[in-house]
């Protein structure tokens, strides 16, 4: 008796369990919509990254691209460090505008989705109007790795910086 009640058991967890999981792994790929909210997230935050409702996006953006398995995005590890570790009041959302403009930068250009250098520059360029869009609320708001990148941007010499630094 006891074995028939432990064999039931199991068939009823499993029988609750396996939908779940099958809904699980299927959620664990993006969807066209979520792509398409991805690229208004990524410019939205050009724009307005101090606002709290395209914070909210923001963030909603970046753990489901985190949870996502079929985005995966080689970071240039350098400029992810360099983003996370300034002592910086808006170094978050620095960080996080480069990681979603370098998945956006994937989706909206499959064909150059190995070319590291264009995702970086993309990258880079949609984080420096995530700054420039910073400093206009806050112009006291500065930061001096994110300064020589806007410098070298004006120069004319921000894709051979960038190449340079994510070897």
């Amino acid at each position: 008796m006891r074995s028939r009640i432990s064999w039931r058991f199991v068939l009823v967890l499993l029988s609750v369990l396996l939908p779940l999981a099958l809904q699980a792994s299927a959620q664990d790929s993006s969807t066209p919509e979520e792509r398409a909210q991805w690229i208004q997230v990524k410019r939205s935050l050009e724009g307005s990254p101090l606002d709290a409702d395209v914070d909210r996006q923001g963030e909603a953006a970046l753990n489901r691209l985190m949870a996502v398995h079929d985005i995966h995005v080689p970071l240039c590890q350098a400029l992810f460090n360099e983003f996370r570790s300034m002592k910086y009041a808006y170094a978050h959302a620095i960080t996080r505008q480069y990681m979603i403009a370098s998945a956006v930068f994937m989706i909206e250009n499959p064909d150059k989705a190995s070319d590291t250098n264009a995702m970086n520059l993309a990258a880079v360029e949609s984080t420096l109007k995530s700054y420039q869009a910073i400093l206009q609320q806050k112009p006291d708001a500065k930061a001096k790795s994110l300064e020589d990148l806007l410098k070298k941007q004006s120069q004319g010499k921000l894709p051979d910086a960038l190449q340079k630094q994510c070897r």
